[in-house]
């Protein structure tokens, strides 16, 4: 097992801090946005790229849905949301990291306290089955 780096306090301020995060995000959305572009043939047989086309992405079950955004406006109103999913991944990425350094110490402090009086080998009287006078099946 390792042995944990940070103290318990800043771990705990570090937890709240990312806890405030998480309770600043409202809108979040999956997804993502970018740009279609299309070929097109024309009467004379010649090809002509047109777009950018703004282009919405997300996953539903197995399938993957597309949407274009008519209005060029509405990209930053899904833009906002999509980013404050990847924000929410990063903060609760954070938070199990910070959860898993805080068990780390907690362990770690068990243990010391077990291995604090001795080595945890000495007993007094035999094993509880010798204690009240009757064998052991052995």
């Amino acid at each position: 097992m390792r042995k944990p780096t940070v103290d318990y306090p800043t771990l705990q301020q570090q937890r709240a801090q990312l806890l405030q995060q998480l309770s600043g995000l409202h809108e979040v959305r999956r997804g993502s946005l970018s740009e279609q572009f299309l070929t097109v043939k024309r009467k004379d047989g010649s090809r002509v790229k047109r777009g950018p086309y703004p282009l919405l992405t997300r996953k539903q079950g197995q399938k993957t849905i597309s949407q274009r955004l008519a209005d060029p406006a509405l990209v930053p109103l899904y833009g906002q949301p999509i980013q404050a999913l990847r924000q929410f991944e990063t903060v609760v990425d954070g938070l199990v990291q910070v959860g898993e350094q805080l068990r780390d110490l907690a362990v770690a402090e068990v243990v010391q306290k077990k291995t604090a009086g001795g080595t945890g080998t000495s007993r007094r009287g035999a094993s509880p089955g010798r204690r009240s006078g009757r064998p052991t099946d052995t």
